[in-house]
């Protein structure tokens, strides 16, 4: 009993990635068509008047990839049809399984990248006056905020929970969050992070994956 599971569960995920697998197509407004081999999931990258690239689905999926947007972030992508038809595959991969998801992806004219979904799902990434980024995130009714503050460290919050990293008046840097956590770095050590990580921002990252979530 428990080989025929097994030999039933193999077949099941075989025949689950066969209908996943299929072919990209060029219709003759120039326009990328994937189907899978089954027939059952048909999926689209057309190109509207404003040079934008939008993503459709059998499964009423959609994903608006701005001009300036793409310009932005893949540069050349809108010229490469080899890149748009890997773009296409990924979409396929990563929305197959969903259904009536849709989602915009913009630069407004503030310079700021603006990522929104119909799931409650809200990013906005810019710069201040001074040119340091800020990154707004809403998901499922939370926000979180990241930024650099006056003083040059770096803040992070979600929701009521809080994060730092900054230097103190003697030129150490400091880790703290609102779950108790505080961490010093020497010079000497601070140095050898930034040899590493390259930059402050890229290494709070990390000290907020590995203690705050």
């Amino acid at each position: 009993m428990k080989k025929l599971i097994i030999i039933l569960a193999m077949l099941l995920s075989s025949s689950l990635l066969f209908a996943q697998r299929g072919t990209v197509d060029t219709d003759i407004f120039g326009n990328l068509q994937f189907k899978s081999i089954d027939g059952q999931y048909k999926a689209s990258l057309e190109k509207n008047i404003f040079d934008d690239l939008v993503f459709t689905d059998s499964r009423k999926n959609k994903l608006h990839y701005e001009k300036k947007y793409l310009d932005k972030m893949e540069p050349g992508l809108r010229a490469d049809k080899e890149a748009q038809a890997r773009m296409l595959r990924r979409l396929v991969r990563e929305n197959k399984r969903s259904s009536e998801y849709k989602a915009t992806f913009k630069i407004d004219i503030f310079d700021k990248t603006i990522i929104e979904d119909n799931k409650g799902y809200k990013l906005e990434e810019g710069k201040d006056i001074f040119g340091n980024t800020n990154i707004q995130e809403q998901l499922n009714g939370t926000k979180s905020i990241f930024k650099r503050n006056l003083r040059g460290g770096l803040e992070y919050t979600e929701g009521r929970k809080t994060a730092s990293l900054e230097k103190d008046i003697f030129d150490r840097w400091i880790y703290k969050d609102s779950f108790g956590n505080e961490i010093q770095f020497g010079k000497e050590t601070w140095r050898r992070i930034l040899k590493q990580y390259g930059t402050d921002e890229k290494f709070f990252w990390d000290l907020l994956d590995r203690w705050f979530y």
